[in-house]
């Protein structure tokens, strides 16, 4: 498994969502056979596992065919297509679009990479990830991260193809040749699980005809928080949870699921920070217990509900082991002061 829970933006599994509800396929199940049903009860900038998101990529790509990815971008307008297609927006050419994506991209996902470097005249732009992803999810993203590169360079009046080459992993059953009508002939199969895609500098450099108003500002101005506090597991597992506790009370095997590891290597890891599934838990109940109770716009009883409590009095006695007064206290304190 990684170090620690590869995350993403609730905002990048939007495009798929619509496309689902477009093609009249129940998303409420889609999600939960992901075990993402809490994602409609998030904000554009919540973390969730992408290992998660991977998995609704899979089943649109058995659904719907192993080129799902083109299927989607064709549909979407960059906008919808996530945190990425927003950052672009507002470039001047797709050189300077595919840049500000690669420096947003820390705020985006937490174990993906993308470069672009130049080499014998060409430009060379790479996408990978920094843990393993199985050949037919890994396919499904190739393919729509090319269609999205596609799609910005179009703007500039480039007709598809816009690449010269692309290196891209094979669907393991179907191949590649189901992409020649989006790509062209010139696909070859990756030596490593590297996108790599070549492009010329007139396709890069050209301006776009037209310029979109600026969002990174604003997506700047929003101050988006890390995905993870830190660099630890501990960490991830908390971003997860803050999430997941939106449908009830985590548990650790959907944790381990997330995580691409076993319940037992999962606890494993958390022993070695010096700490544990239980102890992250009531770490994250706390703080939105403390959050909702000190705005009082919620029932104790609803609060508990929220977090998971099966009955009101646990969680009574988990908030008094926490400060040491009743969750009415601070509830009254709230109306007090509002």
């Amino acid at each position: 498994m990684a170090k620690t829970i590869p995350l993403i933006r609730a905002a990048n599994l939007l495009p798929l969502v619509r496309f689902t509800e477009t093609h009249g396929r129940n998303t409420a199940q889609l999600l939960d056979e992901a075990d993402l049903a809490y994602w409609f009860h998030l904000s554009p900038i919540d973390p969730i596992p992408l290992r998660n998101g991977l998995d609704v990529m899979r089943a649109l790509s058995r659904t719907y065919g192993p080129d799902i990815g083109p299927q989607i971008v064709t549909q979407a307008s960059l906008p919808e297509l996530g945190y990425i297609g927003q950052v672009a927006l507002g470039a001047r050419s797709p050189a300077e679009a595919l840049m500000r994506v690669s420096r947003a991209l820390p705020f985006h996902s937490s174990h993906e990479h993308i470069g672009l470097d130049q080499k014998d005249g060409m430009f060379v732009l790479t996408q990978r990830f920094d843990f393993d992803i199985d050949d037919e999810a890994l396919h499904a993203v190739h393919g729509l991260f090319t269609a999205l590169l596609q799609t910005i360079c179009a703007f500039n009046g480039t007709r598809p193809p816009a690449h010269v080459r692309v290196q891209m992993v094979p669907h393991p059953t179907h191949g590649m040749a189901h992409l020649q009508p989006h790509f062209g002939p010139s696909l070859t199969t990756a030596p490593d699980k590297v996108l790599r895609i070549e492009l010329t500098p007139n396709v890069l450099g050209a301006p776009f005809r037209s310029t979109a108003r600026d969002r990174l500002p604003q997506l700047m101005a929003l101050q988006v928080p890390p995905l993870a506090e830190d660099a630890s597991l501990a960490a991830s597992v908390r971003a997860v949870l803050g999430s997941m506790i939106h449908d009830g009370a985590p548990k650790i095997d959907r944790m381990a699921r997330s995580a691409g590891t076993s319940v037992r290597s999962l606890q494993r890891r958390l022993s070695e920070e010096g700490t544990s599934f239980g102890t992250e838990l009531q770490t994250v109940r706390r703080r939105i217990a403390e959050d909702l109770l000190t705005r009082g716009e919620i029932r104790v009883g609803d609060v508990a509900e929220r977090l998971g409590y099966a009955q009101q009095s646990a969680f009574t006695r988990a908030v008094r082991r926490w400060t040491g007064k009743p969750p009415s206290f601070a509830e009254k304190a709230a109306k007090r002061a509002s």
